[in-house]
């Protein structure tokens, strides 16, 4: 009897082992949903780090007396710098902040050939640094010229400021606006040209006779302390590249659209055969004002649908590169800064201004034309 329980026990737990297993194989295993991809907090703030080169006879002196000294003021140096480059416009996508990754106090002249090298083209590491920031602030060891800042480029895509005295005055860069010089100065390394560059007084304008002004930016004037609509687009394009050239190569260059598009019409229809004539705007040069070359660089007539238009735009913008006569030998950085358009209907003449940054906005718009309206 004991036996039979033992059996008919085995046989029961048999029969409901096949009826769950073969109840399992009729249904579809349970589908469970895709994981969420991981989420990316994109940083609201990009930090530069600046390698910084002074000068030993400043150190010593006028700028503190010690290394110490001069590092904790270089700190808050950089740090008023980074404050009036981010209050410039609530359009940065990013906060900047500028910080002192490393000083170098250097002795000699800093026009000396073998430092210049070190500092321009001599094996940087980017692992530590993202641009360089070259101080003088006492001119001695025969150094001359003028002061001021400037910003220039060495090998690798660096990116080197530079900030010297005058002769026969100590730059005080702790105590004077070398801060708002040096945000202009990193306007440069973040991909913005100078503004300034486009400003026109009438007297050195021999076509129309006629004055041209920007927008305020600091890229204008420090003074200003705000950023144009420009400034800011250049910005938020380059963003996060430490070397600009190195993630776009020809950063400037590729913000140009592809055509000029002059529409002319008369009592609001298109007029074919206006005449166009385009004239050049040149940077200012030794001797010379920022003026508009008074020879005709480009002409022609409207079309059918009173469209006068220029294809591949850069390489009139680059006239001595791409072969253009009527171009000055005196074409300071080798590029027409602007265009002046005389557009002539009948006995009617009408002008209009085309500044090289504001042909370059549609670019950051998405759109491949810049297009100008004249209305008789």
């Amino acid at each position: 009897m004991k036996t039979m329980k033992s059996i008919c026990f085995f046989a029961v737990g048999l029969m409901m082992t096949f009826v769950f297993c073969a109840c399992s194989s009729d249904s579809e295993p349970e589908q469970l949903p895709p994981p969420e991809p991981p989420v990316v907090e994109e940083p609201d703030e990009l930090e530069f780090r600046v390698l910084v080169y002074v000068d030993e006879a400043s150190v010593k002196g006028h700028l503190g007396g010690s290394e110490r000294r001069v590092k904790s003021e270089m700190d808050i140096l950089f740090s008023k710098t980074s404050n009036f480059f981010n209050a410039g416009s609530k359009e940065l996508k990013y906060k900047y902040s500028y910080t002192v990754a490393d000083i170098v106090v250097y002795q000699g002249s800093s026009q000396d050939a073998t430092f210049r090298k070190r500092v321009y083209n001599d094996p940087i590491d980017f692992s530590k640094y993202d641009v360089t920031v070259l101080f003088d602030c006492l001119q001695d060891n025969g150094e001359t010229g003028n002061g001021g800042a400037a910003h220039g480029g060495g090998s690798d895509n660096r990116s080197v400021v530079t900030v010297f005295a005058n002769p026969g005055k100590k730059k005080e860069i702790f105590t004077d606006d070398t801060y708002k010089t040096l945000a202009h100065e990193l306007g440069h390394y973040r991909g913005v040209t100078d503004m300034y560059q486009y400003l026109i007084d009438a007297k050195d304008n021999p076509v129309s006779h006629q004055s041209f002004d920007v927008p305020p930016c600091i890229m204008k004037w420090t003074s200003d302390g705000v950023w144009s609509e420009y400034a800011v687009n250049c910005m938020n394009l380059s963003a996060g590249a430490k070397q600009i050239g190195k993630v776009f190569p020809d950063f400037f260059n590729s913000l140009y659209p592809k055509k000029i598009e002059i529409n002319v019409t008369v009592s609001g229809k298109p007029e074919k055969g206006a005449v166009v004539k385009i004239y050049g705007s040149r940077a200012g040069a030794t001797g010379r004002n920022r003026d508009i070359y008074p020879e005709v660089f480009v002409e022609g007539k409207t079309d059918t649908n009173g469209q006068y238009v220029l294809n591949d735009v850069k390489k009139y913008f680059n006239p001595k590169a791409n072969g253009f006569a009527n171009v000055p030998d005196d074409l300071p950085y080798g590029r027409w800064f602007g265009f002046l358009a005389e557009v002539i209907s009948g006995n009617s003449k009408k002008y209009v201004w085309m500044p090289e940054w504001e042909v370059q906005m549609p670019h950051f718009e998405g759109k491949d034309t810049y297009k100008v309206d004249v209305t008789f």
